[in-house]
């Protein structure tokens, strides 16, 4: 039996989409779990960082609270901001980095292996890095598209508060800010902004769904790329949402069945510690923390990698089909790059 189902030879409908994105998936999860281990990796690598930088905090209070004769409950010292902030400026970029490989190297795997298209884990990441800043523009870009919106409504929501508290004239103002009266009408508008903010950004996501398919698939720049996704999607953005949000429950309920493995897991392991007698603080109750922690971030990662793998694999399967609807069906397919070999 083949790995590669045929070609997209007609227009499919919700269910068809679903059904050859779990069938293109089982036939190839090797090829995509395995391109998708490397954001996992690093998210990996990020929350053991951040976790090993609590540890010189954690570790004394443990050691206070063992020490202390009455067991009183002792106030956690504060965690230094400055690290955390700092972690954040310095990881998040590198994520951004790592993402603009992955996006490109798994729309491109999928979408080619739902053409029955033989692609390998270097294929994939040697044309992602090929054109690393086109695509490292096309993770910015749509930023931009949420950033001024942001920007406008903080403006708006600034100006209507000292507009009240001008009109309030300083009459039953709460420490010198906006009145009751103000805040009545101030608090739903804030709400209303931030529900629309919602709706807006999934709109948004929906019309530059399939921008990395397009722009890896046609060669096309970053702003071509989110141009295109917007002719693609034109029209198919309610089937889109109802596909997306049955991936979206598949992966939560696969998110609770790892969950409950881990917890059930660790609850054994902390019945074997009561028998033993494992004294907190001691070396073994330090390991069994240590094991608690790496098998929560391994569950992370595992869930990370299903995830990822199911939506650029869903999103592959509705850009070809996008692309069928508009432009017809396909007189060639692209040829697969080698390792190292321009594309």
């Amino acid at each position: 039996m083949s790995d590669f189902p045929s070609p997209i030879s007609a227009p499919l409908t919700f269910g068809q989409i679903l059904d050859r994105t779990y069938k293109l998936g089982r036939a190839n999860w090797k090829l995509f779990f395995g391109i998708a281990s490397v954001p996992s990796a690093a998210i990996f690598l990020f929350y053991a960082a951040l976790i090993g930088c609590m540890i010189p905090v954690i570790g004394p209070q443990i050691a206070a609270a063992q020490a202390s004769a009455a067991h009183t409950s002792i106030a956690p010292p504060a965690f230094p901001p400055f690290l955390i902030v700092g972690m954040m400026l310095v990881t998040y970029p590198i994520l951004l980095l790592v993402f603009a490989l992955y996006m490109p190297a798994a729309s491109y795997a999928a979408t080619q292996a739902d053409r029955g298209v033989k692609v390998t884990i270097g294929n994939a990441y040697g044309l992602a890095l090929n054109r690393f800043w086109r695509y490292l523009w096309l993770m910015i870009l749509p930023v931009f598209y949420v950033i001024v919106p942001i920007a406008a409504i903080g403006v708006a929501v600034i100006v209507a508060a000292l507009l009240m508290h001008h009109s309030s004239g300083g009459i039953g103002a709460v420490s010198g800010g906006v009145g009751p009266a103000a805040m009545f009408f101030l608090i739903p508008l804030v709400m209303l902004l931030y529900v629309g903010l919602f709706v807006y950004c999934i709109w948004l996501m929906l019309r530059f769904a399939v921008a990395f398919p397009a722009s890896v698939v046609e060669g096309l720049t970053a702003w071509a790329s989110l141009k295109r996704s917007v002719k693609l999607t034109k029209g198919a953005k309610g089937r889109m949402f109802l596909v997306l949000l049955v991936v979206y429950a598949v992966t939560y309920a696969v998110n609770i069945v790892l969950m409950m493995i881990y917890f059930v897991v660790g609850a054994v392991g902390a019945g074997v510690a009561i028998l033993a007698h494992v004294a907190v603080g001691s070396p073994a109750f330090f390991i069994l923390i240590g094991l608690a922690v790496l098998g929560y971030l391994l569950v992370l990662v595992a869930y990370s990698m299903f995830s990822y793998a199911a939506y650029t694999t869903t999103l592959a399967v509705i850009y070809n089909d996008q692309r069928l609807r508009k432009d017809g069906p396909l007189l060639s397919m692209p040829a697969t790059p080698q390792p190292g070999e321009a594309v």
